[in-house]
C-alpha cells in the first residue's frame, strides 16, 4: 500500500508542476571483444578432388641454321614457323662483319670454287674480290661461288654488303689461291717415289736371279766331278 501511495503522489505532483515529465532511456550494453572484427575472414579450403591447373614452361630453342650452308628459307621465316630463335644479327643500318672464307678449291676444268660462312649481320648480297678488283655479285643466301680465270697466287676476298656499307677485308675473309702448286708437288713426289720403288724391286729381282744361276752352276760342276773316276779332290789340273 505504501508503494502505491508513493506512486500516486508522484503522478499527482507531476500534474501540478510546470516542468516536463522525465522519460527514462534504457541503455543496452552489448558484450564482446572489438578485436574480433580485425580478424581475417577465413578462406575456404581447396577441394582436393578438383583437378589442378598447371602451366607448361616453354623454353625456346636455337634454330637449326648453319651459317656455312646454303639455306632455302631465311632464319626469320624459320623462327616464325618453329618458334625458335635466330642467332643475334646486327641490322641493315650497321656495317656488316666480315664473312669467313672457308676454302678455295680448284676443279679439273680449271674453275675455282669459293666457299664461305655468313657473318652475324643482316646483309643484302656478297661480292667476291680478286686482287682488289671488283668481281661477281651473289645473293644473300649464297655460300659458294664459281670463279673462272683465277691466276696462281691471286688474293681472293669475300665481302658482305648492306645498306650501311661493305665489310672489312682481313685474314678471316681473304686467302691466297695456291692449291695448284701443292697438287703438282704432291704428284711429282708420288712419281719420284714410285720410280725409286720400282728400281729397288728390279734390283732385288736381278740379284735373286743372279744368285740362283750361280748356285745352279756350282751344283752342276760338283756333279760332273763325282761322275768322273779319274777326278780327285787332290789332283791338280
Amino acid at each position: 500500500f505504501f508503494f502505491c501511495y508513493n506512486t500516486l503522489y508522484i503522478e499527482t505532483t507531476s500534474v501540478w508542476t510546470s516542468q516536463p515529465s522525465l522519460t527514462k532511456t534504457h541503455i543496452i550494453y552489448i558484450g564482446g571483444d572489438y578485436d574480433d572484427y580485425n580478424e581475417e575472414t577465413p578462406q575456404p579450403k581447396p577441394n582436393s578432388s578438383l583437378p589442378r591447373l598447371t602451366t607448361a614452361r616453354f623454353t625456346p630453342q636455337q634454330c637449326e641454321y648453319d651459317l656455312c650452308v646454303v639455306q632455302d628459307v631465311p632464319c626469320f621465316e624459320l623462327s616464325a614457323q618453329t618458334k625458335c630463335y635466330c642467332p643475334g644479327l646486327t641490322g641493315l643500318d650497321q656495317v656488316p662483319e666480315s664473312p669467313q672464307l672457308r676454302e678455295l678449291k680448284q676443279r679439273a676444268s680449271g674453275e675455282v670454287e669459293v666457299y664461305w660462312c655468313a657473318p652475324l649481320s643482316a646483309i643484302t648480297h656478297y661480292k667476291v674480290v680478286m686482287d682488289d678488283e671488283d668481281g661477281p655479285v651473289f645473293s644473300e643466301s649464297s655460300r659458294n661461288a664459281t670463279i673462272q680465270g683465277l691466276k696462281f697466287g691471286s688474293r681472293v676476298c669475300v665481302v658482305a654488303i648492306n645498306n650501311a656499307g661493305f665489310s672489312v677485308k682481313n685474314d678471316r675473309s681473304c686467302a691466297r689461291f695456291e692449291p695448284q702448286q701443292t697438287s703438282q708437288a704432291a704428284l711429282m713426289s708420288g712419281v719420284i717415289m714410285g720410280c725409286v720403288g720400282f728400281l729397288v724391286l728390279l734390283s732385288l729381282a736381278a740379284l735373286l736371279l743372279w744368285r740362283r744361276k750361280s748356285c745352279k752352276k756350282a751344283g752342276t760342276l760338283d756333279g760332273e766331278g763325282l761322275r768322273n773316276p779319274s777326278y780327285s779332290a787332290s789332283e791338280t789340273i
